[in-house]
């Protein structure tokens, strides 16, 4: 169905799981006791990493557990520039083509990801 070597990103979540995730100091194994705890039973340590790496669809429940275990909006789960997209299916096919979902877009809009950027491909460069 796809060419050698395209991946086909399944969600849109996934980054911002993992950063949320990360910004708490939990473990993928943590996050998914406490999705079962809140009632997702079905979560696991691997499931957890198929949403982060966008391998799964997720549920609109599921979502919902997932904010609530994060403590965050469900629209906080999306990429920013997926909220604000005047053009919404031209920003969710971007998203969807990126392995990194938003992130490029958070390059041109946070300076600090922008120059730590310029610093590993100017170190790149230099090798």
């Amino acid at each position: 169905m796809f060419g050698a070597g395209v991946k086909k990103y399944f969600n849109l979540i996934g980054p911002q799981i993992r950063r949320l995730r990360n910004a708490m100091g939990w473990s993928q194994d943590h996050l998914a006791t406490k999705l079962q705890i809140v009632g997702m039973e079905h979560a696991t340590r691997k499931k957890v990493c198929k949403i982060e790496s966008r391998e799964v669809w997720v549920s609109d429940d599921d979502m919902l557990f997932i904010s609530r275990v994060l403590r965050v909006d469900l629209k906080d789960l999306f990429p920013p520039k997926i909220i604000g997209a005047k053009r919404l299916y031209e920003a969710i096919t971007e998203a969807k083509a990126s392995p990194y979902g938003c992130l490029i877009f958070g390059f041109l809009f946070c300076p600090e990801l922008g120059a730590w950027a310029a610093n590993i491909s100017s170190t790149v460069a230099s090798v």
